[in-house]
């Protein structure tokens, strides 16, 4: 910095001369502004529900919030509370943690500063949320080359979600326009009819916090990759794309995937030397961390027609069609098209609807193609720029409507853990060893996990399956074994560590026995329905 101080002070000149010009001039960046503000009251308001604690327990504002980010406030805590390191696996221990954790690790950093776990997972989710759409707008500023194309970009991708909105008529129709109040269903999924493409910032950017640094991450290496070749930069503009693309999988792994293939397909239309500062940090140093995150098995359920246990399922999701923008940028993007093809064949993970990872790379980058074709609609005269407008609202008016529901507390608000979940949890956190292991119901919501951040015999199977661990369907056999006080219960305690068996609510309706713990643990804490036995192991 100190080397290029006067670079830096010509660009901050430029930016300073740019922000303080006319609103009319063209190089004022009012739209960058004006989508920061639309995007960033939402995000603020729909954040600082996030999580709600109230006389009866601790409540999630979002549906999403309350199922993936428990994973996140396990992993979270397992940092802050459970000394996880190397990393492996809190609801699954022995297991390298193969999701993409440096998220969460981040969130981790700011509980010895004081911030509660959940606020921790909110402002890291506020911080890097606040700051997508700035990426977005600017990547695409440089892609589309215009301010029009790049601001409509960011509202199609944030706002997207399909035409289910046709769907809000039947329901005005049947309870009046009293729905548009509290609307009473999501419009961009609707598993009835299989339209599975959930709004991108409901399905990603709230509840798989990773992507909140994978999105932008891939935009900018992608963009840095682009200036290079265009402007003919040299080595170093490879160099930092390429490190910073190796690092990448422990930030997210798609992300990864996605720019490495896609700089790819443009080395081989683009030939220069100085690919390969780009593309040997990006292998030699990402390979080793995508081999030690990778899972231990592929657990697809599959049918006959499979490519090495990968299910072949023709026909997953109907195709689209696009036009072309302004720039050059479409021929760049083509490659993308195996972003939508090769999912369209192949289900690519065990669960089928994260075949969508794949999707929404090709929805994030061809959302620029659309803004350009948008923008230049608008220029082209009345009918086209009325034309654009329509289309813009079909294209935005399925997310809107699910953004708003999300954000109304009233509707979408579920109940996480209660009083006695958060007591218990606090408990465990002041007295208990950090390396503890603990027996509990495999719920996705258990306190003990999530909030107190100890490790667990198993976690929620749904995750352990989409994850590749195996051994979640033996687990969960002993797990119930335990709590309910099998006559095999000593050896499965001293075979996995167990230090301690906690008996709540969600215990109780999977079929534990107090009675056996009584006799044979010794009872640490009991209150509120929660009840806590360390274990005597010889």
């Amino acid at each position: 910095m100190v080397r290029r101080r006067s670079s830096l002070a010509a660009d901050w000149s430029d930016a300073r001369s740019r922000w303080l010009a006319p609103l009319e001039t063209v190089r004022h960046p009012w739209p960058l502004l004006a989508v920061l503000l639309v995007c960033g009251i939402w995000t603020v308001h729909f954040l600082h529900q996030a999580y709600v604690y109230m006389p009866n327990g601790l409540y999630a504002g979002y549906v999403n919030i309350w199922g993936d980010w428990a994973a996140h406030l396990s992993f979270t805590g397992s940092f802050a509370y459970g000394r996880n390191f190397p990393p492996e696996f809190p609801i699954d221990p022995g297991h390298h943690l193969g999701y993409p954790f440096m998220i969460d690790f981040l969130a981790a950093d700011l509980v010895p500063l004081g911030a509660s776990l959940t606020a921790a997972l909110t402002a890291t989710s506020g911080m890097l949320g606040l700051a997508f759409p700035a990426v977005l707008y600017l990547a695409a500023l440089r892609f589309a080359g215009g301010r029009s194309a790049a601001a409509i970009a960011v509202f199609v991708f944030v706002l997207s979600g399909g035409l289910g909105f046709v769907q809000l008529v039947g329901d005005i129709r049947q309870s009046g326009l009293a729905v548009l109040a509290h609307l009473p269903r999501e419009y961009t999924l609707n598993r009835d009819l299989n339209y599975q493409w959930l709004n991108p910032v409901l399905a990603y950017l709230v509840p798989q916090r990773s992507t909140l640094f994978g999105f932008s991450l891939a935009l900018i290496v992608l963009v840095v990759i682009w200036l290079a070749l265009r402007e003919g930069a040299g080595w170093p503009s490879f160099l930092f794309a390429g490190i910073l693309t190796g690092v990448m999988p422990v930030f997210h792994v798609h992300a990864y995937g996605t720019v490495v293939a896609l700089a790819a397909f443009w080395a081989l239309f683009h030939r220069r030397a100085e690919w390969w500062t780009f593309f040997v940090p990006a292998v030699v140093v990402g390979l080793p961390i995508l081999a030690w995150m990778w899972p231990p098995a592929n657990t697809s359920f599959c049918g006959d027609a499979t490519i090495g246990g990968y299910c072949i399922q023709p026909g997953w999701l109907a195709p689209g069609d696009w036009q072309r923008d302004a720039t050059d940028f479409p021929t760049w993007f083509a490659p993308m098209w195996l972003w939508f093809i090769v999912p369209n064949l192949i289900v690519l993970q065990p669960w089928v609807w994260d075949n969508t990872k794949f999707f929404v790379f090709w929805a994030l980058l061809g959302s620029v193609l659309v803004g350009g074709v948008l923008a230049g609609m608008l220029r082209r005269g009345p009918v086209a720029a009325i034309a654009a407008a329509v289309m813009l609202v079909l294209l935005c008016l399925s997310g809107s409507l699910d953004i708003a529901r999300a954000s109304d507390f009233r509707v979408s608000a579920v109940q996480f853990t209660d009083a006695g979940g958060l007591q218990v949890a606090a408990w465990v956190r002041d007295h208990t060893s950090p390396t503890a292991m603990f027996v509990v119901a495999d719920e996705h919501n258990s306190p003990i996990p999530t909030l107190a951040g100890r490790r667990v015999l198993i976690g929620y199977p749904g995750w352990l399956w989409t994850y590749g661990l195996p051994d979640y369907v033996q687990k969960g056999t002993d797990d119930k074994l335990i709590l309910g006080g099998d006559p095999s219960t000593p050896v499965l305690v001293a075979k996995y560590g167990v230090d301690y068996v906690m008996i709540g609510p969600q215990e109780i309706a999977r079929g534990a026995s107090r009675a056996y713990w009584d006799e044979h643990g010794t009872k640490v804490y009991d209150s509120a329905s929660y009840v806590v036995y360390q274990t005597k192991r010889p």
